[in-house]
């Protein structure tokens, strides 16, 4: 080891070595050059001066000579500027590697021992679509109202078996997350929504992007800290990505998971709530752990404007609640055309639901002209979202 460090301080010493040289000849050079322009002015002046300041010829000839030796010499002498700046340079690229934040999460599946029968199944499943890239992102659109015009996205993912099947969150979330595999599945969704929010363009910065992230993500430190790279390394899209939670896994979320999810908001992600139940939730402590948006099911306020005053009263309170912490609205899973005139009437903002769109392939989305508009009918789609 220590033969090879002396090699290598020589070869340096002798790099080095080679530049000084470089730069003292071609200072040098430069100066002869002037010595000797300012040698030819002398002449030239004492030339003009002997003929009367009746310029011949020769008196020309010599004016140009010295005039090309003195712009030789200032061409020299940036020419080695020009060289030290290359050199800094050179050095600057060797002393700063790119870093290694900027690449995308890990998608490696590691092998499952110690599972159930049924679990096993379903993971290998999930294993062979990750590893032979048979993942599809689906995109649902959520609205504003009364206009129904698109303000963001949620993102699904749809693993496709060998045999054409698709597998749904459903089908494998449970599972992954008894497995502690849960976190390849949402660093997945992760890097899709990224590349789907970078296509959609610089003049579609206006939406949004929901990502379904679970608490064993959070709570898993080596796919936290993957997790957090790639926030770091997309900086610039902290106001368009929105992670969301359900409520339930919110009620029972770990403290180490609390903490992470802090780190998260720190670097100005926010985040999400859905599958509530009630409206007289905490909402002041939510928003102080930056949850911005609550989905409610249109069944659930359905239901409760259809108990008259009592019920419409109590949606008027959780309603102005959010608003005093800045927490947004979305009304769920809202089907029919029927539904509308009484979601109108309770004065909600936002939508989402199969009325509004259902599910498609990213690609329907980000390759139209107009990715607020919903798609024309093409491929198969899910109108629940899992």
């Amino acid at each position: 080891m220590s033969g090879a460090r002396r090699k290598s301080g020589a070869a340096q010493k002798e790099r080095r070595g080679a530049s000084m040289n470089l730069r003292q000849k071609s200072s040098r050079y430069c100066a002869a050059v002037l010595f000797c322009a300012g040698i030819a002015g002398a002449f030239l002046v004492l030339a003009t001066i002997r003929s009367g300041f009746r310029p011949d010829f020769e008196i020309w000839l010599a004016a140009a000579l010295v005039v090309s030796l003195i712009l030789h010499a200032r061409a020299g002498f940036a020419l080695s500027n020009a060289q030290q700046e290359l050199e800094l340079l050179r050095g600057l690229v060797k002393k700063f590697s790119p870093s290694h934040a900027k690449a995308p999460p890990s998608l490696k599946f590691e092998p499952v021992e110690n599972v159930g029968k049924d679990d096993a199944v379903i993971l290998d499943e999930v294993k062979d679509a990750i590893e032979n890239d048979r993942i599809d992102l689906y995109l649902q659109p959520i609205v504003s109202l009364p206009q129904r015009k698109t303000r963001c996205f949620e993102a699904f993912s749809r693993l496709r078996r060998a045999d054409g099947g698709v597998l749904r969150p459903s089908d494998y979330i449970d599972a992954a997350e008894r497995a502690n595999r849960i976190g390849v599945v949402d660093n997945m969704i992760l890097l899709r929504a990224v590349q789907s929010l970078r296509q959609l363009g610089p003049e579609s910065a206006q939406y949004r992007m929901f990502c379904n992230i679970s608490p064993a993500t959070i709570f898993d430190q080596d796919f936290f800290t993957r997790f957090t790279d790639y926030l770091d390394a997309n900086h610039d899209l902290a106001q368009r990505l929105v992670f969301e939670f359900t409520y339930p896994a919110v009620e029972m979320m770990h403290d180490r998971v609390k903490k992470n999810m802090k780190a998260v908001a720190d670097r100005g992600f926010a985040f999400s709530v859905d599958h509530i139940r009630r409206f007289d939730l905490n909402w002041a402590a939510l928003r102080e752990r930056n949850f911005r948006f609550v989905k409610a099911p249109g069944s659930l306020l359905l239901a409760e404007s259809a108990k008259g005053d009592v019920g419409r009263a109590r949606i008027k309170a959780f309603k102005t609640a959010l608003r005093e912490n800045d927490i947004d609205l979305i009304v769920e899973k809202v089907e029919y055309e029927t539904q509308m005139p009484e979601i109108l009437s309770l004065g909600i903002d936002y939508g989402q639901g199969a009325l509004f769109g259902a599910p498609r392939f990213a690609a329907d989305y980000v390759g139209s002209a107009d990715p607020g508009k919903e798609p024309e009918p093409a491929l198969p789609s899910f109108a629940a979202a899992s």
